[in-house]
């Protein structure tokens, strides 16, 4: 019988795929069916409803393992782990103008 090999504590696999979210897979694979959408929109909108500054928003969407971010006009849910692109704020039910109405203008995009 063969020893099992040791492999140095820093040893990492480069081709292997990283980690995503079911959320990131469904993204990408295009596959972010209305099921998906449903329950994500579940599971933030307490977040979103809730938030009395964007910095609120900030933390409520971070601990479900999302980030907000701006691409021209529009404000991005992106998943914190892979950073994929998963939706758009709009395609959840909260566009960015009433969430700037509500919590205070946009920082500008850098």
């Amino acid at each position: 019988m063969l020893a099992p090999k040791e492999f140095a504590a820093d040893f990492m696999n480069r081709n292997a795929p990283s980690a995503l979210s079911a959320w990131a897979t469904a993204r990408i694979h295009k596959r972010l069916d209305s099921e998906m959408a449903a329950q994500l929109r579940m599971l933030l909108a307490g977040s979103f409803q809730t938030a009395r500054s964007w910095l609120e928003l900030r933390k409520g969407l971070k601990q479900h393992g999302f980030y907000l971010c701006r691409s021209g006009l529009r404000l991005l849910l992106c998943d914190m782990h892979s950073h994929v692109e998963i939706c758009s704020c709009r395609f959840l039910g909260f566009p960015a103008a009433v969430l700037e109405q509500r919590l205070g203008s946009l920082m500008p995009q850098v």
